[in-house]
């Protein structure tokens, strides 16, 4: 489908953090480029404001688990593989190419020449290697009692554990020659090539790799992307093109990133001309765009809002409660009233777009007589259900945080629920602080797609047991192991959908829809490369 026949016009249509431990340890980045000569030279005439949602925690990529670092990330450092913008494809990157063996357990990576980190240092076979092994010992750089209280990390995600781990499929990775990589698996990754697109895989200097002092790579974020961070003070990041990146200059010579929680606050600036990009567009701002004539770029749906259980909650553990909260929860409602238009109601976890929906899985349409029949069978009696949601934010799967907490708690009173508001602002560590409550009965998190896989969303949320559910189910993480290394689609797909029928089973979680997501652009913006998957490198833009 052409660019063009992708968006949409008003006016023309009328239309997961890292734990504190993790975060940005000074105000400003150490890099190559001198925060002062950003003021000693002024901003230049070819720059623009990109809106974001909420602050960066760490500019290590691997940390990254939240979409705003992510952003970031993108632009700093690359990965062996990248995404091509107009079919959402794996294209080359750091890597020219690939090949892949017949049994789909050794992968064969011959990287781009001439490729030079921001810092001069080469990109090598070896650096690759230093940045797998790094990746392969994060639970031994950071410890255990860290990750624990944050999502899962995708190298675990993607390779079953970390190196070392029993269940880690990667093997070994080595360096055939300068510019030859070898990865080796125990066990097919079928989806390894489109995992490899995730930011929390860009390759980071060797320079700053260092076991005494692994904040580094956070602290001096030195990367081969087109763009390199020049400051990080109040509550923005200020990234400057890289003029000797190896596939050409950027158009934009410098993007600034504003973090600015409150969408109301992100259309004024829009509308004073203080911001280029407004993004997470919400319903409520949508007459004023209109009104306006400003183009809006709409991604497809890529991402599921859920509430979460914790099943080791007293009352939450019983699986008669949980099914009265599937009972409970008016999903229309919320889509119709909160979400932008073409969001659509969830009762699975996987996007529809993946193609892996159980027709078998349970559905909870809902019924209040029911629930409230369900809630005396438990013999529930009005205990305290602390619940958990986030403040002045806006993610690409929860535009409206606090209405919908409001709708929700609504629909659980109303058959006798007793729920107890647990607010936290997004950039007081939400994440953090909900996994760390061991007395929280629910909370509202959601999860953006990063490559197009089922495993993209099953895995991280159900293939282990984590802090954030308490979901022990065997059966459930043997289907998805299976998932990962069956080669044949057909296949691989049942096994999903097996999955998906046992979660649906269990309730460790609800889904509740799968949320548009949207962005609208000033007049100094000609094109911006949105995505799904959220794939937007600022590289792409065209300015004015």
């Amino acid at each position: 489908m052409a660019e063009m026949d992708r968006r949409r016009f008003f006016g023309v249509t009328g239309a997961a953090v890292a734990t504190s431990a993790l975060a940005l340890q000074h105000d400003e980045a150490s890099t190559p480029v001198n925060p002062a000569e950003q003021s000693e030279h002024g901003t230049p005439e070819n720059a623009i404001v990109v809106s974001a949602v909420s602050e960066v925690t760490s500019l290590d990529p691997a940390l990254a688990v939240d979409t705003e670092t992510e952003r970031i990330c993108r632009q700093v450092f690359e990965t062996l593989v990248g995404i091509e913008q107009e079919t959402g494809s794996t294209a080359p990157l750091l890597a020219a190419g690939w090949e892949i063996s017949d049994d789909q357990l050794t992968y064969t990576f011959e990287l781009q020449e001439g490729v030079t980190f921001q810092d001069g240092s080469e990109l090598t076979a070896d650096v690759i290697v230093a940045n797998f092994e790094r990746w392969g010992r994060l639970d031994e750089i950071y410890g255990d009692e860290v990750l624990d209280t944050t999502v899962p990390l995708a190298f675990a995600s993607v390779f079953g554990g970390f190196m070392g781990d029993e269940d880690c499929v990667l093997e070994s990775v080595e360096a055939d020659d300068e510019h030859t990589v070898v990865l080796t698996l125990t066990e097919p990754v079928v989806f390894l090539i489109q995992a490899l697109t995730l930011p929390a895989f860009g390759i980071v200097s060797a320079e700053t790799l260092s076991d005494d002092d692994p904040e580094q790579v956070s602290e001096n974020p030195v990367g081969t992307g087109a763009y390199q961070v020049i400051s990080t003070e109040g509550g923005q990041i200020v990234l400057r093109a890289f003029e000797d990146h190896w596939n050409g200059a950027a158009q934009v010579e410098q993007v600034t990133v504003r973090s600015i929680p409150r969408s109301f606050d992100r259309l004024r600036e829009l509308q004073r001309g203080q911001l280029d990009v407004y993004d997470y567009v919400t319903a409520d701002n949508l007459r004023t765009l209109v009104q306006s004539g400003r183009m809006f770029l709409q991604r497809d749906p890529f991402s599921v809002l859920y509430l979460g259980f914790n099943l080791e909650h007293p009352v939450m553990s019983d699986p008669l409660v949980r099914e009265a909260v599937a009972r409970a929860v008016n999903r229309g409602s919320l889509v119709q009233n909160h979400f932008l238009e073409g969001t659509s109601t969830a009762h699975q976890f996987t996007p529809a777009a993946l193609g892996v929906h159980s027709e078998e899985a349970l559905r909870f349409s809902m019924n209040r007589d029911e629930a409230e029949r369900l809630l005396e069978e438990s013999g529930y009696d009005g205990e305290e259900l602390p619940f958990f949601y986030p403040m002045n934010a806006t993610r690409s799967y929860l535009p409206q945080p606090e209405a919908i907490f409001a709708s929700i708690a609504r629909d659980l009173t109303r058959v006798g629920m007793n729920v107890v508001p647990r607010p936290v602002p997004w950039n007081d560590s939400y994440v953090d602080s909900l996994l760390a409550d061991e007395d929280r009965a629910m909370h509202l998190l959601g999860r953006n797609g990063g490559y197009r896989s089922p495993h993209s969303f099953l895995g991280p949320l159900f293939s282990s047991v984590t802090s954030e559910f308490n979901y022990d189910n065997e059966e459930v993480r043997d289907l998805i192991h299976q998932a990962r290394s069956e080669t044949q689609e057909d296949s691989r797909n049942d096994l999903y959908r097996e999955a998906a029928e046992l979660i649906a089973e269990d309730i460790p979680a609800l889904p509740l829809a799968y949320p548009i997501s949207g962005l609208a652009l000033g007049q100094n913006i000609v094109d911006y490369p949105f995505s799904p998957v959220l794939h937007e490198l600022f590289r792409d833009i065209v300015p004015q």
